[in-house]
């Protein structure tokens, strides 16, 4: 359980790390823009952090890649009768669907696994509803983490 302890809090830093530096990218480089440039701002603003929730989820699936073949801390189970093995694909699926909260239920955390995956969900709900906040401060025709802005 320490080991999974341990995952998390390394997992939840790199991955807030990446998103706030994103963020900050994307707030500095509308700061340096003309402030009529709405559309533009806004379109800069969600690619990124669409671009960043993706990667976050992708490192998600490496931990729990790690977290299963690696450490044997848990599996990754498919719910009903299939014998076909669990992917990379299945991996990544099920962490964006954790990192979303959706929570779809066809793949199953076992083990210490499934503490980490409900942390992935906390920590996924707090960077998207960091990423709202975000796109409404860049709505409001704002830089939210640029000292111009």
């Amino acid at each position: 359980m320490i080991q999974a302890i341990l995952l998390s809090i390394l997992v939840v830093g790199i991955c807030t790390t990446i998103h706030y530096f994103v963020l900050k990218w994307v707030s500095d480089t509308i700061a340096q823009r003309k402030r009529t440039a709405h559309g533009q701002n806004l379109g800069l603003a969600v690619g990124a952090i669409t671009f960043a929730h993706v990667i976050e989820a992708f490192i998600y699936t490496l931990f729990f890649l790690w977290a299963v073949q690696g450490l044997q801390s848990g599996a990754l189970n498919a719910s009903g009768t299939t014998d076909e093995p669990i992917t990379m694909m299945d991996y990544f699926y099920f962490s964006l669907v954790n990192f979303t909260t959706l929570g779809r239920g066809d793949l199953t955390p076992v083990g210490h696994l499934r503490f980490t995956s409900g942390i992935e969900a906390f920590h996924g709900f707090l960077m998207i509803t960091a990423s709202g906040s975000f796109v409404l401060q860049i709505m409001g025709g704002r830089a939210p983490l640029s000292e111009k802005g």
